[in-house]
């Protein structure tokens, strides 16, 4: 069954509350490259390799915008993205705006690039970002595969004017435009003061008109229309469950967490054998030191381990049922 999921992030050099005693020092955009694209790749500013076994990676692509020919370490996934560290000087910088989506189960590999590169093509590398996309395809929880896209997408505009290749201004109209972030804070404030009926519909008018909001609205309708193509009823829709009408409880997004119940069965059967595996070596030493120094004494042991067993088997012992006779006619 097609999910909806999209979810936007911003990586930053800045490690914030990720900070570990002896661990990195800072993020980088090259590990982030690397990790989503299953490559190796080299990290000039930290002279070091970044390396992952991402056996789950299908496809992996760089899109350039359209309005004027890309150079070509553009294209080049490694060159990519040291330029764009070179182009960051502050400690903390934004480094590059990732979206991660849920592709439809319902498409083959082929559909779902088609759908990934139509999306990214319209709404970033048309407006002058390049995009590191990747397409992976583990197995979910349910056993069938769990296909997603990874969208890395640059902050800057390319300039070939410039010793790194980007513009020395980031694009803070791809962050949100300054009339529509202004109008979002009025119309919350006003709704806020009054909560009012009327003031809550104009906060969600111009909420939709953000970034985030037109882009998840955006895939929900390239992947509906990429399903009614490929024959498919099934549809996604992007917004809260209590606007389309559904009234049950959110589900949460359990990430890890959905295998945090199959690890504990996992640790609890090896540590039953770990212990089992103990007892049995403590056991078989008390026997050897009764072997040694005391036959009789051996056998009074091993009638002992007969009487624990057989008492032990008994309180996991469950009678069948009895099942009552039912008189014939």
């Amino acid at each position: 069954m097609a999910i909806y999921h999209l979810r936007l992030k911003v990586h930053s050099r800045s490690l914030g509350h990720a900070a570990t005693p002896g661990g990195a020092t800072r993020r980088s955009a090259i590990a982030a490259a690397a990790y989503r694209s299953g490559e190796r790749l080299f990290d000039i500013a930290q002279g070091r390799y970044f390396e992952f076994d991402k056996p789950d990676v299908f496809h992996t692509e760089i899109m350039a915008p359209d309005a004027e020919p890309a150079p070509a370490w553009v294209f080049d996934r490694q060159t990519l993205w040291n330029q764009v560290e070179r182009a960051e000087k502050r400690g903390d910088a934004q480094l590059a705006r990732e979206i991660e989506i849920t592709l439809p189960r319902e498409l083959n590999r082929g559909q779902q690039i088609a759908l990934v590169r139509d999306f990214v093509r319209e709404h970033f590398t048309s407006l002058g970002m390049v995009a590191d996309v990747a397409l992976h395809e583990p197995c979910a929880a349910d056993g069938d595969r769990q296909p997603h896209a990874h969208v890395l997408l640059t902050l800057r505009r390319l300039d070939p004017a410039t010793p790194t290749g980007f513009s020395t201004l980031k694009e803070r109209d791809w962050n949100e435009r300054e009339d529509i972030a202004r109008a979002v804070a009025e119309a919350r404030k006003r709704f806020n003061n009054t909560g009012l009926d009327e003031d809550k519909a104009a906060l969600d008018v111009a909420e939709a008109r953000r970034n985030v909001n037109v882009w998840r609205a955006a895939w929900a309708d390239h992947a509906n229309r990429a399903l009614e193509a490929a024959g498919s009823v099934a549809r996604i829709d992007h917004r809260t469950l209590e606007a389309q009408g559904i009234f049950r409880l959110a589900q949460p997004y359990l990430g890890v967490a959905r295998h945090i119940e199959r690890a504990y069965d996992y640790v609890r059967q090896r540590v039953t054998q770990w212990i089992s595996v103990k007892k049995r070596a403590s056991l078989y030493e008390e026997a050897q030191h009764y072997k040694q120094r005391d036959p009789v004494a051996l056998a009074g042991f091993l009638m002992r381990l007969g009487d624990m067993a057989e008492s032990f088997t008994a309180q996991f012992r469950h009678d069948a049922p009895s099942i009552p006779e039912v008189p014939l006619e």
